[in-house]
């Protein structure tokens, strides 16, 4: 077999170049390697703010820069050889369509054929292998080697540089998904030529930050795999092996998607993608209560506000209002404590040299006034899951990306950046530099403080404590979320100020000692069981005496 020779850089690079667009995507071909060499997605009004996901080396020419959608052969005589030769482009009859040859003479006949979809993010993409030889030949090798495999390469360029290195290749197989993190690739030891492979996948994704690109088998014993590094990596779905006759044609089928990691997108393509979409990939309760928050979300901007900011405050407030009543428990249980507070100081200066009995008497005092001590702490508790899927979700939602909000907030996926600076200024516990005024995180801040300031103290123990935590929290808080999404601040600013409103109502509810006094235990109320037991209780006394006077008779006559 001798293969074609390697293509030679081309000295005008645009000749082996072949667009094709639809309203969603417009894509570049090139003849070398027939592989997908441009990805652009459209976004916004007019484009203006498309993204382009195939990462481009503008110091490699074609021949030398990998690209998606080539091809590796189990066949070690073909390997990914191919995708450096220059193909022939063929005439084809359909709209969105394109299609390259390449022979190797005296062995095989290939074509790849790319047929782009009229509305959706889909590229169909069919596969035909021509046996040129005088005899069968077998492709791949049992299940271990496939015939051959259509790959994406070398990763996901997502636009965002923070976000984009969050990339996970993901498959789908007997209705879940398996997440494998591209920060934790390594080359696999010996011969191995890849990192982690599964058989009979519905499909396989590399999903960056906002963007996904999958590949679909529409055959039968397909098979998926990656190989590389964290910054480099092959993600393969390969065909079965099989026997091609002399002369015989064999054909595969598959389906890409090459779009934003939104819902609508994902299942537009096909069912089950929009399972890529993922918040957490490993607590599957908390994925779902996200997205079900994530579809509130959109729900709100679609039918209400159209404005994803106001969208956001709709659903802040919506969440206060489904954990008001926990709130309000917990809120309660605060102000009982506080009013316990004298006696507690009390108990604890007779008990300084006892702590044991101090814990006591303080542990009978809660007992004997109906007040638990994690009274404020478990309903605070118990919303922290919710906090947890509202953070994730708004921190990587693709419905917020460019989404505007008001004035200088422009994109809510990013910091507000009310005001850039003429310096820049290391933030600790961040990796990015204050370059910026951040404006939501500063009121976001001063909010927390008014918040616990309105906070009841239970003594003066607490009382210092929680001046600390007053003097502490904020800034702590304020720095750890100071580069962090606007949408995302904009939720915790509103919620903290309509925890301010919940927290002054209840401060002003009249509530005296008397809360907290000992109460009565009611008395239980009579049943009619209790009179017929009250009745028996009679009689049996009345056979008792009579028993008593029986014997007492008995035995003075014995005495006489």
């Amino acid at each position: 077999m001798v293969l074609p020779p390697v293509a030679e850089a081309s000295q005008t690079p645009a000749e082996d170049e072949i667009p094709l667009e639809n309203p969603n995507l417009e894509l570049v071909f090139t003849r070398v390697g027939a592989r997908l060499k441009q990805a652009t997605v459209r976004l916004g009004e007019n484009g203006v703010d498309s993204i382009q996901l195939v990462p481009q080396n503008t110091l490699l020419s074609d021949t030398e820069a990998l690209y998606p959608l080539g091809l590796l052969f189990g066949d070690s005589n073909l390997a990914d050889a191919l995708n450096f030769r220059r193909w022939e482009r063929v005439e084809t009859t359909g709209p969105r369509e394109v299609a390259f040859e390449i022979e190797v003479p005296g062995y095989a006949l290939l074509r790849k054929t790319f047929t782009l979809a009229e509305e959706t993010h889909v590229l169909n993409v069919r596969i035909a292998y021509t046996n040129l030889g005088g005899e069968k030949r077998l492709l791949g090798l049992d299940r271990d080697i496939p015939a051959f495999s259509l790959c994406w390469e070398p990763n996901v360029a997502s636009g965002d540089l923070q976000k984009g290195a969050q990339q996970n290749v993901v498959w789908r197989k007997d209705g879940s998904n398996l997440y494998h993190a591209t920060s934790k690739f390594k080359l696999p030891g010996g011969e191995a030529w890849y990192n982690e492979r599964v058989l009979d996948p519905e499909w396989a994704a590399v999903c960056s930050a906002y963007f996904t690109v999958a590949l679909r088998p529409d055959f039968e014993d397909a098979d998926a795999w990656y190989h590389g590094t964290p910054s480099v990596f092959r993600l393969g779905v390969g065909a079965p092996r099989t026997d091609v006759g002399a002369g015989e044609t064999v054909e595969y089928a598959y389906q890409a998607y090459v779009g934003p990691r939104g819902t609508q997108p994902l299942r537009a393509a096909w069912p089950t993608l929009d399972t890529a979409l993922a918040f957490f990939t490993s607590v599957t309760i908390m994925d779902q209560f996200a997205k079900l928050l994530l579809t509130v979300l959109v729900w709100f901007h679609d039918n209400i506000v159209a404005n994803y900011g106001l969208a956001i405050i709709f659903l802040t407030v919506l969440v206060r209002m489904v954990m008001f009543p926990l709130t309000w428990k917990s809120m309660l249980s605060m102000r009982k404590m506080s009013l316990l507070a004298p006696e507690m100081e009390k108990i604890k200066q007779e008990c300084k040299e006892d702590q044991q009995e101090m814990t006591k008497r303080v542990t009978a005092l809660y007992r004997e006034r109906g007040v638990s001590p994690l009274g404020g702490c478990l309903p605070m508790l118990l919303q922290m899951p919710v906090f947890i899927a509202l953070y994730r979700m708004l921190w990587s939602a693709y419905e917020l990306r460019r989404a505007p909000f008001i004035f200088w907030m422009q994109d809510l996926s990013e910091p507000d950046r009310f005001l850039t600076l003429p310096f820049s200024i290391p933030i600790p516990f961040s990796s990015t530099p204050l370059e910026t005024l951040n404006l939501l995180p500063v009121l976001m801040a001063l909010a927390m403080v008014i918040s616990q300031k309105l906070m009841p103290m239970s003594g003066p123990a607490q009382t210092s404590q929680q001046k600390t935590m007053m003097t502490i929290m904020p800034v702590f808080f304020s720095v750890i979320t100071y580069n962090m999404a606007s949408g995302l601040n904009l939720y915790i600013l509103v919620s903290t100020l309509l925890g301010i409103a919940q927290n002054y109502f209840i401060r002003n509810i009249p509530m005296d000692s008397e809360a907290v006094q000992p109460k009565k235990k009611p008395a239980r109320p009579r049943h009619f069981y209790d009179a017929v037991r009250a009745k028996q209780r009679e009689i049996n006394k009345e056979v008792r005496k009579r028993k008593q006077r029986e014997r007492r008779r008995k035995d003075s006559k014995d005495s006489k």
